[in-house]
Order: C-alpha cells, then sequence, then structure tokens
C-alpha cells in the first residue's frame, strides 16, 4: 500500500544519508534507516485513519437520519482510502454488507461479506447464516469456524453458530460448540442457559441476546431491527478497528 511504500521510501533516504555521510558503517546506518520507516509508517497511518474516521462519521449521521442508502454510498466513497492503508477495503466491506444484510438485501451483501475483516465476526456470522440458509453446510461450518478462532471471546457468535447446527440435527454439535463459548466466556449466563436448554432436548431461545440476534435474521424478530437507529454498521467498525 502507497503508506508502506512510502515508509520504505523514507527508510532508504536515511539510510543513504547516514551512510554517504561517512559518520557510520553500513550496518550503523540500519538503525536510522528502520526509524525512519517506522515513524513515517506511524503519521501516515494516523493520517489515513483521520480522513476514514471523518467519512464514517458522515456516513453515521445518514444512518441516524434512516437515509440507509445515502450511508452506503458515503462508505463507498472511502474505498479511495485502500490504496493507501492496509485493511482498510475489508473493513470497509465489512460496514457494507452488514448494513445491506440487516435490511434484508441479502443478495448484494454477500459480495461485500466474503471480503470482511475477519475481526468483524457479526459480518462473518451473517454470511455464515447465508450458507445455511441455502443449506450449504460444509461453506457454514467452515465460516463459522474461521470467525470463532479470530473472536473467541465473542458470545454471540458461538450462540449464532450452535443455533445454525441445532436447526440442522446436529444437536452434538450444538453442545459442543456452547461448550467451547463456555469455556471462553465463563462469566456469560446466557450461553450456559442455552447449553443447559439443548442438553436437556429444549428449543434454543436467544431472545436474551436482543436485536444483536435480531440482525442475522435467523428467526422473525419481534421487533424489527433498526440499522439507523442504532448505527450497528458504524458502531462494529469502531470497536473493531
Amino acid at each position: 500500500m502507497i503508506n508502506l511504500l512510502l515508509s520504505i521510501l523514507a527508510g532508504l533516504a536515511a539510510f543513504a544519508a547516514f551512510r554517504l555521510s561517512g559518520l557510520v558503517h553500513a550496518v550503523g546506518a540500519i538503525l536510522p534507516g528502520l526509524v525512519a520507516v517506522g515513524v513515517t509508517y506511524f503519521f501516515l497511518a494516523r493520517r489515513t485513519m483521520r480522513q476514514f474516521e471523518a467519512i464514517m462519521g458522515v456516513a453515521q449521521k445518514e444512518l441516524a437520519q434512516r437515509k440507509l442508502d445515502r450511508a452506503v454510498a458515503v462508505m463507498e466513497s472511502a474505498f479511495a482510502l485502500s490504496r493507501w492503508q492496509f485493511l482498510v477495503a475489508s473493513q470497509l466491506h465489512g460496514q457494507i454488507g452488514s448494513l445491506l444484510y440487516v435490511q434484508k438485501k441479502f443478495d448484494e451483501a454477500e459480495p461485500h461479506l466474503k471480503k470482511a475483516f475477519i475481526k468483524m465476526w457479526a459480518a462473518r456470522a451473517m454470511l455464515a447464516a447465508q450458507h445455511y440458509k441455502r443449506r450449504d453446510f460444509k461453506a457454514m461450518e467452515d465460516t463459522f469456524e474461521a470467525a470463532v478462532r479470530a473472536n473467541k471471546g465473542e458470545s454471540l457468535l458461538y450462540a449464532v453458530y450452535a443455533w445454525c447446527q441445532e436447526k440442522r440435527g446436529e444437536k452434538s454439535r450444538a453442545i459442543e460448540i456452547l461448550q467451547r463459548g463456555v469455556e471462553q466466556n465463563k462469566s456469560d449466563e446466557r450461553l450456559k442457559t442455552l447449553l443447559g436448554r439443548v442438553q436437556n432436548d429444549k428449543r434454543m431461545k436467544m431472545d436474551a441476546f436482543g436485536q444483536e440476534w435480531d440482525q442475522f435474521w435467523l428467526e422473525t424478530p419481534k421487533m424489527m431491527q433498526q440499522p439507523g437507529g442504532g448505527g450497528f454498521g458504524v458502531r462494529q467498525f469502531r470497536n473493531r478497528r
């Protein structure tokens, strides 16, 4: 990316300056070069992220006014920054995909969800939910497993994964997933309750997760998800960047 390339050029320039000055040998010029790379990259990356946050702030305002299509357009304008900084594109894809998904624009959302940053666990879970709905259970499991490995502390991720397994008749897999979730989140009573219900052949009730569960559209929500009001997509980025 451009920020990294510029940082490397700054490092090479610093190396050359110290080496040609005759003050140090080639080995001694390496340290100033590395320092130049690190300092330059820090300031360039910070500049890019400030620009990114400014754009996302505008998107947040559009969401607050329920202008969802406009919010997506604003987010898309930030793709120009992806040339400068790593992970910007994958974070944007996660934002846009999640926002489209909660609007039930599943086909439009999927290409973005596939490119979402792995730490954006909700976006990855939405993609897995898409696979579940198509009964592509291999792709579903692969997507969930990758998300769980990268987000071991996210209780709802385990719950959604277990729900999909239990609904397709894989009770033992659902129990194993919930046990893993409880092990990683020992203080989460919601997972413990779900585990107990599955072990006792009772229906998995996801009410304790509220609208966080509703956003996956795996059941008809009691209250329609309000993506604009909660600013789901923008909030997710702020928590995961």
